[in-house]
């Protein structure tokens, strides 16, 4: 009995040593700089406070995340705290100076406006000195400054995001070998005014504009700018690697630099597009057999166009270069821009879905026949702000039962409808019933109230819709 009782503590205590064993502390040097690269910065500092094995460990990090919105508490040598402002400058000079590796596999700063552009140049230039994979600047500037990035920096660079108001100046000799995400916001590519600071300046320079950046970049996949000034030049893009472009106006960019301008694209890899751009002038579109999913949403002013049939033409060249696509969604200023001509769709061949936004002088007898009839494999469609959002008077409910023949894809292909900002108008009914009547595999319908109406109409309305026939026996009803 003594015995087995010393044999269970002798087990105990020995399982209860190894559990106490510091594992982590043991692993290389090494092997723990790269765990600690998985935390923000901030974090892997403090982890020099466990013990004397941890004090130099997070020299060895691969990854600097630096965020002057993270609250910091560092002590002046009189054991006083700091503010934050001064704690993050402070940090920040201190990690850059203390860094051991000569390779960093990504780099980011975001700050605001309470940091003065001298320090943010020697953080910058002290970040150009290493080998850098993924290089982020988010920063917050009154106003513009200058940005030049040096050929050494550039040739290492896979990911590049810059956030903020830069003068952006890249020589005609820099190349971007093997850069494969790029991201500009706010970023100027012109401009020699308002310049407060400059890394790496030299007037004798000629750089590239965006065309000429994009050009050096031949392995680049993934490509977003929004609310950049390229100075009203034409655009190409003809990255043949390229999957995704996101171009977005956005609060600062110059809304009208595309009037004029023609637009080219040649992506023939690309799977992913959103445009939220004024139109430009015309539109080149090849190759984009592949892509996927395209999001377009337009701004225009009547004044610009002195033949309203040049603006459908506009956006029906938009329109016509990503028929290829799988899904779609058109924004109400796309429909506006449409209708405001005579317009001939192209056949959507590939499209399975399709989300159509209302505009204010458009209705739905106006286009979505056409839609429909453009779009063979429709699978799923979504009417976005209502069947008769902004004025019901704009809309026949009989137009579908004019039309010379059921879409093929509504009686073979639609699956899924999906109704917004549904009010219950007469002419929302005849439209509920046609497409219950006539698609034959419909397998739901999901119709959104509009927020104004009465509960009292709803439930009615409902109990009314519930009850209509259904062409499809599997088909199911409801509402949100």
């Amino acid at each position: 009995m003594g015995e087995s009782t010393r044999k269970c503590k002798t087990r105990r205590n020995s399982r209860d040593s190894s559990e106490s064993k510091d594992i982590i502390s043991s692993l290389p040097d090494e092997v723990l700089g790269r765990i600690l690269s998985f935390l923000p910065t901030k974090h892997a500092v403090a982890t020099t406070v466990l013990s004397s094995r941890w004090k130099n460990i997070y020299k060895l990090i691969s990854v600097l995340d630096f965020d002057d919105s993270v609250s910091l508490s560092l002590r002046d040598d009189l054991g006083n705290e700091r503010s934050d402002n001064a704690s993050f400058k402070e940090f920040v000079k201190q990690i850059l100076s203390q860094l051991e590796r000569s390779h960093i596999s990504k780099f980011r700063l975001r700050c605001g406006k309470n940091i003065e552009y001298c320090l943010l140049y020697e953080w910058i230039i002290a970040a150009f000195c290493h080998e850098i994979d993924e290089f982020e600047l988010s920063i917050d500037m009154p106003i513009p400054c200058v940005l030049q990035l040096p050929q050494l920096f550039c040739e290492n660079l896979v990911v590049l995001k810059l956030d903020g108001k830069f003068i952006l100046r890249v020589s005609t000799s820099v190349t971007f070998p093997r850069l494969k995400v790029l991201f500009f916001k706010e970023v100027t590519f012109h401009g020699y005014s308002s310049i407060r600071f400059s890394a790496y300046y030299e007037s004798s320079l000629n750089y590239h504009d965006l065309n000429g950046m994009l050009s050096r970049c031949p392995l680049l996949e993934e490509l977003v700018i929004d609310g950049c000034d390229w100075n009203g030049l034409d655009l190409y893009f003809t990255n043949h690697l390229l999957k995704r472009l996101t171009l977005i106006d956005g609060l600062s960019g110059p809304i009208d630099q595309l009037n004029g301008s023609i637009v080219h694209i040649d992506l023939p890899n690309l799977v992913y597009f959103k445009y939220s751009q004024c139109l430009a002038e015309r539109y080149s579109i090849r190759n984009l057999n592949s892509v996927i999913e395209v999001h377009l949403v337009v701004c225009f002013n009547d004044d610009d166009y002195d033949d309203e049939q040049d603006l459908c033409n506009a956006i029906l060249d938009l329109i016509t270069g990503i028929c290829s696509c799988r899904s779609l969604y058109l924004s109400s200023q796309c429909l506006e821009a449409l209708t405001s001509g005579d317009f001939e769709l192209p056949i959507f061949r590939n499209m399975t879905l399709l989300d159509l936004t209302l505009g204010q002088e458009v209705s739905w007898s106006d286009v979505l026949l056409d839609f429909l009839y453009s779009s063979p494999c429709l699978e799923s469609l979504t009417l976005a702000q209502g069947v008769a959002r902004w004025n019901p008077s704009l809309l026949d409910g009989k137009f579908l039962l004019k039309a010379r023949a059921v879409p093929f894809c509504v009686k073979s292909r639609l699956k899924f409808i999906n109704i917004n900002d549904f009010k219950g108008y007469k002419e929302e009914m005849r439209m509920i019933k046609y497409f219950l009547d006539n698609a034959h595999g419909l397998k739901g319908m999901v119709i959104c109230w509009d927020r104004q109406s009465r509960k009292g109409d709803l439930i009615y309305k409902a109990k009314e819709i519930l009850e209509l026939p259904k062409s499809s026996k599997s088909c199911s009803i409801a509402f949100e």
